[in-house]
């Protein structure tokens, strides 16, 4: 009975360790998605702190993960040679479908997530940037636009030959044109003939800077008249007044700077985090709450971490897939 009791407990002891390493696994896939939100930085890392073998599980699943990336990333390598040689289209199929799968599982689903988190929702795109990018597009004659990092933008002519959507991102809309031009985004439209504007769209409020001309703004059941140089806010339930733009700070992006002007560190971080690749998360409540003045520029991101260590005295962690949890 003693042995059968000491078996019994060895296999719990076991299930326990199995247990924790799961939750470390799923942490670290949840980071490495992409759509870990503050909120689960917060939480993670109360779970690292709450048992020394929590910790430890944790390092050992991102270390895990590293090595799934890189064989999932020289899996690829090994198909781009492959396919550069002519077979048979069937055996060339089954080599797709059965090499996919495999670089899929190796890499623990992290690959399929991040397609998943790069495809389209809603209308389709004409126009679109990746992470990072910037691309001058023309919209129609006398119509163009510069998109910024993760920018989506679709013609509607639906509505007209110079009408459009901003989807998602920022753009600076140049029009050169008498005749008027309708722009689409969130839950309004602003309508513009011979003017400059700077366009922003994300987590459904949206931003209009007049930058040269006048445009005319229209939402939540509401008109507004932007002067130049004024900027107006507005979402599904409402619209702001005009306000004044900071004409330093407006369109940076396109000078490779992002500029902060007494911000929410969590804001700062949620923006960096369009132009780096994988992801910065904030673990520490007071440390998002705080307020900071900055200038990155964004073919040096990454140095923002190093800057918060030595302003804040934070520790970061950095994982696989260029995620850092801050604290």
């Amino acid at each position: 009975m003693i042995r059968s009791e000491g078996f019994q407990k060895g296999w719990r002891e076991r299930d326990v360790s199995d247990d924790v390493a799961g939750q470390a696994q799923a942490w670290v896939s949840l980071l490495l998605s992409g759509q870990a939100t503050q909120a689960d930085g917060r939480a993670l890392s109360a779970w690292r702190g709450a048992d020394e073998r929590h910790e430890a599980a944790f390092r050992d699943a991102a270390r895990l993960h590293g090595l799934a990336r890189q064989a999932a990333g020289e899996l690829r390598a090994r198909e781009t040679t492959a396919l550069a040689r002519p077979e048979p289209v069937a055996q060339s199929r089954r080599r797709f479908l059965v090499g996919g799968a495999l670089a899929a599982s190796v890499a623990g689903g992290a690959v399929l997530l991040g397609r998943a988190a790069m495809a389209p929702a809603g209308r389709a795109a004409d126009f679109e940037t990746a992470k990072g990018e910037t691309r001058m597009v023309q919209l129609a004659p006398g119509v163009s636009a510069e998109l910024n990092t993760l920018t989506r933008i679709a013609r509607r002519e639906d509505v007209g030959p110079r009408a459009f959507e901003l989807l998602a991102g920022e753009a600076l809309v140049s029009i050169d044109h008498d005749a008027a031009v309708s722009i689409f985004a969130g839950d309004g439209e602003t309508t513009t003939s011979r003017a400059r504007l700077s366009m922003r769209c994300l987590d459904g409020e949206v931003r209009v800077s007049c930058l040269e001309g006048a445009a005319r703004v229209r939402s939540a059941g509401r008109i507004v008249d932007l002067p130049g140089r004024y900027s107006v806010t507005y979402d599904q339930a409402s619209l702001a007044a005009p306000a004044p733009i900071d004409p330093i700070a407006e369109g940076a992006w396109r000078r490779g700077i992002l500029v902060f002007r007494d911000e929410r560190l969590g804001d700062v971080i949620e923006e960096i985090n369009r132009y780096r690749e994988g992801r910065i998360v904030i673990a520490s409540a007071s440390l998002r709450e705080r307020r900071v003045n900055g200038t990155f520029q964004t073919n040096r991101i990454d140095q923002v971490v190093d800057q918060l260590r030595l302003a804040y005295g934070v520790s970061a962690t950095a994982l696989p897939g260029g995620v850092v949890l801050v604290a």
